[in-house]
This record gives C-alpha cells, structure tokens and sequence, in this order.
C-alpha cells in the first residue's frame, strides 16, 4: 500500500513535466514563427523599398526622353495650338518627375539608405540657384519675392549642400504652390556658435490660403492629405514635407509651422553648419535685383548665329536662364549638366567658348577646366573658358585666372556683362555688333528690297528661304552675304563629321552633329536642309542607326548641291564686289584738305546722330577721293565699325583725325 501510495506522486511528476516540456516546445516553435514573420515582413519590406527604388530610377529614362522629345516640339513648331499642348506636356512631366524623385528620396530615408555627405558650398550660390528654380511659377502667379538676407552672413560654408537646397525648395515650392496673390518672403539669418561653427536660421512665409490649425500635425505625414481646406485640392504629393522634415532632423534640426488659416504660413528652421571663408557675404538682393533690371531692360548687343557655346552647370534652372538671356543673340547654345557631361560633349564637337560652374558635385569647375586643358586630341583644348560663380569677394578674380580661366562670371548674371565677356572671348569673325539696335523690325515691309537686293530668284532655287534667313540676321544684307560664306564652309565641315560617327555606328555623336547642322541651315533659311535634319536628329537620338543609314544619303545630297550651287553664287558676288571697287578706284576726286575736314565734320554729324543710311552715303562718297593712305585707311575702319553697327567707334575714328 505504502508502495502504491510512494508510485502517485512520481506519476503526478512526470505529467507535469511533459506538461512543462510541451508548453516549452509550443513557446519555442512561436518564438521560431514570429523570427520567420519578422524575417518575412522584413523581407517583404526590404523587396518594396529596392522595387521602388528601382522603379524610381527606371521611370526617369523614359520621363526624361519624353520630356527631351517634347523641348524639340516646343522649339520647332510654328503651329501655336501643338505648343499650348506641348507645354501642358511639359508641366505634367515635371510634376510626375517630382514625384517619382520624391518616391526614391522617401524610399531611401525609410531604408535608412540616404546619406548625409558635407561638402564646402557658396551661399550665394545656393540663394542663387532656389530663386531661379521658383522664379517661373512667381512670374506666371504675378507674385513678389522678398528676400530678407543677412548681409553679414559667411559666404562660403560647410554642409550637405544638396539636401540643404531640396528642403528649402521645397518649402518655396510649396509656398507659391498655395499663394496666389501677395508676396512669398525668403529670410536666412545666423548667429555665431564656438569655433567655426554658425547656427543658420532660415523662413519661408507666404500669403496663401494658410492651414487650420487641427490640420498641422498632419502636415508631415507621409501621403497624409488634409480634408477641408483649399491645399486638399488635387495638387500635393503627400511626399514633399515628410521628406523636408525627415531631411532636417537627420542634420540635428527641427522644422517649426505657424500659420493664420486665410492669411498664410511660416516654416521654419535652424542648422549648425562650419564656416569656410569668413568673408560677409554683402547685398545679395541688392545683387539680385540689378540682374533683374538688365534683364528687363536688355537689349542685344550682337548677334552670332555661327558662334558655337557651351554652358555647363548642374542646376537646369541656371542652364535655362542662361540659355533665355542669350537667345536673342543668335549663339548655338549647347548645355551639360555635369563636368563627365561636358567633358563627352567636346569629344564630339568643337566649340568657341565654354561658361564653366565652379560648383558641382563630383567633378567641380576647376577639375572639370583641368581635364578639359588635359584631354589629348581636343578641338576645344585651348578656347577660352569662363567661370560661373557666385564667388563675388576679393581675391575671386586671381583665384579663377591662376587656376586657368579666362574671366569670371557672378551670379546671378547681369545680362550686360555677359554679354560684354562674350563679345570680348568669341571670335572676331563670328561676332557681329549690332550697337543696341532693334533687330525686331517689320520685316514683312522691306522683304521685296531686301530679297531683290541679293537675287533672291537665285537663292531660292537653290534652297533657301530668304525672308527667314534675313530675320534671322536682323534684315542686314551685308551680313547675311557673310554668314552665307561662312555656311558653305560649315557644309562640307559637318557632312565630313556626319560621314565619320556614321562609320562608327556612333549615334549619340552623330545626334550632337546634326543637331548643330540643323541651326546652322534654320539660321540662313535653309529650311529643307533644317528638316530633314530635324528628322534624322530624332532619329540618331533614338538609336535607330538602320533608319539614319538610310536616310543620310538623302542629306548628304542635299548638302552636296546647295554646297555647288552656292559655291557658284558666292563666285558671282565676289566678282561683282570686285568690278564695283575697280569701278570706285577708277572715278576718284581731288579735294582741298579745307574741303575735306568739312566733309569728314559731316561724316561725324551723321554718325553722332545714328544716321546710318545718310551716314554709308557720305562715307561712299568720300571714299572716291584721292587722298592719302592713312585717310584710306581710316576710311576702311570707319567702314567695317559702321558694318558692324559699332556708330559709337566709328565716331571716335573720324574725331581722331579731326
């Protein structure tokens, strides 16, 4: 009985233990379930935020082509209504491609992927760039731009640049995204921190529709939308500000939002960033808006429709201001985003001068000039190449001459400047000076003078419009004959290039080419020419070499004909020039010294009162007199100023003799 009894207890031991055991095994097998739910939920995360990245960046090639093609629509159309649609093509463009680099900046700070990288930057540059990036949507809102900038502020500083800049364009953005009348307010202030440290202290207020104050804590949320308010109405990403305040955080700061419902925003905040160059930065706006006066007043100085720039900068707002202010000049502009881009660009094409940002990731200006003066079997190796900087303290000059540049440019560009720098760098035979004159003219009145003066039969049967071509120089006839010289040389230069990136199977270089040909041929009225290279150019950019293969052999013919017949055109007008100077030696004049300073005081009147037809009259007559070489001489650059437009020159040549 006893033993019976002394059996319970072990047996009651035993089943508590397997109890124990199972319970153990149960626990286990959760906690291996829930490693496996976490493995897989983390998993699955990690596969959505590399799907979205990857769709981010696969998504921009075809955005970027599409947005590329439609630029070409924009330039080339005549027909208004295509480019009303081509413009509203290009704003959905460009918000979807907002969107798309919202959704893999997101992607990456929830990854914890985005990294903070400090470089040295401008200030001005910086203010520079963020004002020019609104500056097209405050014109279209009519809306003002204040800038309250400390004038004291260091101007070159230590930070992540980029970041820095995405989050107050961000704000900017969405402050004119909400305003529409009033005035948006940009304030950057500092105070100095131990060592070389500085607390920057930036605002962005607007006067728009303003956030009820339930909806604020909502603001930064990602995709979160406010209900109830004019900013719910179809326009934001639900991205921009979570990305903002995300941003600031990671650089040890906080984003701060005060608001008034109907009357506006404020967001704000604060960053410690290193001081690199103490020098104050000075009046910025007072820079800014000098820039803006020489824009609205501009007026070009020359036209060069042979010039061949290049302008690189990493901004594309800097690239399309740039490209604005010299459009009525007639340059062929190319623009690169990035020193490497700048650097494939020359391999293909040469050019006449390069404007160089200082300021770029990766490879900056200085070590892009560098490769440039480094890079063997160069065209453009030894052109002059110009600075863009917002560098404007003492000592920017010499640094940018030591380093190798030509001159220096400040931003943001006076137009006036640029221009006088490009008039000074470009070459002589491809600047034609037009003394501020008003190439806007009515054509349409003076076509038939203009055309018969130059047999326009003759041209046309050889290809060319004339009442394009001389609107594109400015209705000077003695131009147009120059650069036409220069156009027959240019056709057998490119036909030789077409012929060779042809041979290599070389598209993109085969692209740079015909693009260029494709001006050249608009800008003398070559418009059969500039369309079938308007063709080919869409097609070499697309990569379709079996179709540019047979298509060329078009081109190249018709550039071999109008290059023979206007060989034969130009053969005929050189003889006629030269019967016309025979004719001129052989009818001059005696004049007394007393008869001829009286003359030349008449020139002068002519010329001080921009009298330019009256002015040639005089000048022709005198130059049928018998006098000295050096007054023949005088009288020959006297001639070439007033061919040039260049009244004021000319001027002073006449009063040196007198």
């Amino acid at each position: 009985m006893s033993q019976e009894w002394n059996q319970i207890p072990a047996e009651e031991s035993i089943v508590e233990e397997n109890v124990l055991l199972q319970v153990q095994e149960q626990l286990e097998q959760k906690n291996v379930e829930l490693k496996d739910a976490k493995k897989a939920a983390k998993k699955a995360e990690d596969a959505r935020d590399i799907f979205l990245a990857n769709m981010s960046h696969e998504l921009r090639t075809p955005i970027n082509t599409i947005l590329g093609l439609n630029e070409l629509i924009i330039r080339e159309s005549q027909d208004e209504v295509i480019k009303d649609y081509a413009l509203d093509i290009r704003q959905a463009g460009n918000m979807l491609l907002a969107l798309v680099s919202d959704i893999l900046d997101f992607t990456k700070l929830e990854a914890g992927q985005l990294q903070i990288t400090e470089g040295t930057y401008d200030v001005s540059s910086l203010l520079n760039d963020l004002i020019n990036s609104i500056s097209l949507q405050l014109r279209k809102k009519k809306l003002d731009l204040v800038l309250d900038i400390a004038k004291d502020i260091p101007h070159k500083l230590m930070g992540d640049e980029i970041h820095i800049r995405q989050i107050i364009s961000n704000l900017l953005s969405n402050a004119v995204k909400y305003t529409e009348e009033g005035r948006i307010t940009l304030h950057l202030g500092w105070k100095q921190l131990e060592d070389d440290a500085i607390e920057i202290d930036v605002v962005v207020k607007d006067t728009g529709v303003g956030i009820k104050e339930q909806e604020i804590p909502k603001l930064f949320d990602a995709f979160q939308r406010m209900n109830s308010t004019p900013r719910s109405k179809g326009k934001r990403t639900g991205l921009g500000l979570a990305i903002t305040k995300r941003l600031v955080e990671m650089m040890g700061g906080n984003v701060e939002v005060q608001s008034v419902y109907g009357k506006g925003s404020a967001f704000s905040f604060k960053l410690v960033q290193h001081v690199v160059d103490g020098t104050p930065l000075g009046d910025f706006e007072k820079q800014y808006k000098e820039s803006l006066r020489s824009r609205e007043n501009y007026q070009q100085k020359f036209i060069a429709p042979l010039g061949r720039i290049l302008i690189v900068d990493d901004n594309a707002m800097n690239l399309a201001v740039a490209q604005g202010l010299l459009k009525q000049t007639r340059l062929q502009v190319d623009v690169a985003g990035s020193g490497e881009e700048c650097l494939e660009l020359i391999k293909h094409k040469t050019y006449h001068l390069i404007c160089l940002d200082h300021m770029m990731p990766v490879m900056d200006g200085v070590q892009t000039l560098h490769a440039i003066r480094a890079m063997e079997g160069n065209p453009s190796k030894d052109i002059p190449i110009i600075a863009l900087t917002a560098n404007a303290v003492p000592g920017a000059r010499e640094f940018y001459i030591n380093e190798g540049f030509q001159d220096y440019l400040t931003k943001p560009i006076d137009s006036d400047k640029f221009e006088n720098m490009l008039i000074e760098y470009l070459p002589d035979n491809v600047v034609y000076l037009t003394n501020d004159q008003d190439m806007g003219r009515d054509f349409e009145k003076e076509d038939a003078e203009m055309a018969l003066s130059i047999k326009e039969s003759q041209l046309y049967m050889i290809g060319f419009n004339i009442r394009n071509g001389l609107k594109y120089m400015g209705g000077d006839k003695a131009l147009y004959g120059k650069v036409l010289h220069d156009f027959h040389a240019i056709l057998t230069e490119k036909e030789a290039a077409l012929r060779e990136f042809l041979k290599k199977g070389d598209m993109p270089g085969y692209a740079i080419i015909i693009h260029s040909l494709k001006g050249n041929a608009r800008n003398v009225g070559a418009d059969d020419l500039a369309d079938e290279a308007f063709t080919l150019e869409k097609m070499s950019k697309a990569g379709q070499r079996e179709d540019v293969e047979v298509r060329s052999p078009i081109l190249f013919s018709m550039m071999k004909n109008m290059r023979e017949s206007l060989k034969v055109y130009l053969d005929h007008e050189e003889k006629n020039e030269a019967v016309r100077e025979e004719t001129q030696e052989a009818t001059v004049r005696k004049i007394s010294e007393d008869d001829w300073k009286k003359a030349l005081q008449e020139l002068a009147g002519r010329l001080d009162d921009f009298d330019a037809d009256s002015a040639n009259a005089k000048l022709e007559e005198l130059k049928k007199y018998d006098r000295p070489e050096d007054d023949k001489k005088m009288l020959r650059v006297c001639e070439k100023a007033m061919k040039d437009f260049a009244f004021d020159i000319a001027l002073e040549v006449v009063n040196a003799v007198l």
